[in-house]
């Protein structure tokens, strides 16, 4: 395991799972258990997978609230199941690592070092296996940058 920050590009990705959006002040993190259990539950439903070992978790935030959401990315996003949601996030530059630590501080301050914005207006990725989910030391972190 090392703390080597990567920049890569990711061409388009679609995603198709469920979504929680809960504000900070008020947050309760058994609902986000909650959302996790359901798309485990309901991960079979998904068809068009582009990978049936990992799952994928985007999210973003304002001041006030945040969205996380569980899904697989697909193929195509013409049959998203009922009391899910399917989307595109466009061609993106990121800055990428699996690390021990906790991730984000790694890339936060990597990109502070090098003069690079991270772009907040785009959603950051986790990708976690299916069959070994440990945070943070088995999850890929992306977190987009400005061009």
């Amino acid at each position: 395991m090392n703390n080597h920050v990567e920049i890569v590009q990711l061409e388009e990705k679609k995603y198709i799972g469920i979504p929680v959006t809960s504000s900070f002040q008020n947050h309760d993190p058994k609902r986000i258990e909650e959302a996790k259990e359901i798309f485990m539950n309901r991960r079979h439903e998904i068809k068009n997978a582009v990978n049936l070992e990992q799952y994928v978790c985007p999210h973003f935030s304002s001041e006030v609230l945040f969205t996380y959401f569980f899904g697989m990315e697909v193929h195509h996003l013409d049959a998203v199941p009922e009391g899910m949601i399917g989307f595109a996030v466009p061609v993106h530059k990121y800055a990428k690592i699996r690390s021990g630590q906790d991730p984000y501080e790694v890339i936060y301050r990597y990109l502070s070092h090098h003069g690079i914005q991270n772009d907040p207006r785009a959603i950051s990725l986790e990708v976690y296996p299916f069959d070994r989910p440990v945070w943070p030391a088995e999850v890929d972190v992306y977190v987009p940058i400005k061009e």
